[in-house]
């Protein structure tokens, strides 16, 4: 399976690493804030990979890491040879994931092939389902994905995009409850772009935010701010 979009500098998307972000061509979620909508629900311009590989043989010395994001990596069947392939140029190396898939996280983690993982967290379990774009959603997976991060000692961040139709003060405690004595939540603005998967959704102000902020304190040990 190829990767369907790169972006081939990003100051951004890795700490105070110069990374290339690669983007998966599927996912299991529908979230309706989803800024990468086109490439999950129209993913056809396949990268072949001996082309990124070429790049990044290129780029050595310039690019410090590599973001592999999406969609959702972790349905990729042949992630693991790919990413191994992109470590052997000597790249860091991120993985961006919504969680559902544990086994593939712990075998990346397992074969040190993975320096940084960020994981969403949607929602409270209540609202899960629905922010994610789905009717139902069994949360076990996912939470299998959190204890793991907590205890593997891997370098993680949680990170929640936030969005007016979907959180609120209320979720906010439920949400901490779920992910509670993690290291660190991001607490992402959103921003209604082009490749938005539902028009016409709002941000959170910053106001507001930061009384999440205060709320999920109670529960995580350092919550931030991204994109205010």
């Amino acid at each position: 399976m190829e990767f369907v979009g790169i972006d081939k500098f990003s100051l951004l998307d890795f700490g105070d690493n110069v990374a290339v972000v690669l983007f998966a061509p599927t996912c299991n979620f529908r979230c309706p804030f989803c800024h990468n909508g086109n490439s999950v629900l129209n993913s056809k311009d396949e990268i072949p990979f001996n082309e990124i590989l070429s790049y990044l043989k290129e780029r050595k010395g310039l690019i410090d890491g590599v973001v592999i994001s999406g969609g959702e990596p972790t349905l990729m069947p042949d992630l693991s040879a790919k990413v191994q392939q992109i470590r052997d140029l000597g790249y860091k190396i991120k993985l961006d994931s919504n969680g559902t898939n544990p086994e593939v996280i712990k075998d990346l983690i397992d074969k040190k092939l993975i320096d940084y993982v960020a994981m969403d967290i949607k929602n409270s379990e209540a609202k899960y389902a629905p922010t994610c774009g789905l009717k139902q959603l069994s949360l076990d997976k996912i939470k299998e994905s959190i204890k793991l991060l907590m205890n593997t000692g891997v370098d993680y961040e949680f990170r929640t995009t936030l969005v007016k139709e979907f959180h609120s003060k209320e979720e906010m405690e439920k949400l901490g409850e779920l992910i509670k004595g993690a290291k660190v939540l991001y607490l992402q603005k959103f921003v209604d772009r082009d490749g938005v998967i539902q028009k016409g959704l709002h941000p959170i102000d910053e106001a507001e935010a930061n009384s999440f902020k205060d709320i999920l304190l109670k529960y995580v040990n350092n919550v931030e701010l991204r994109g205010y």
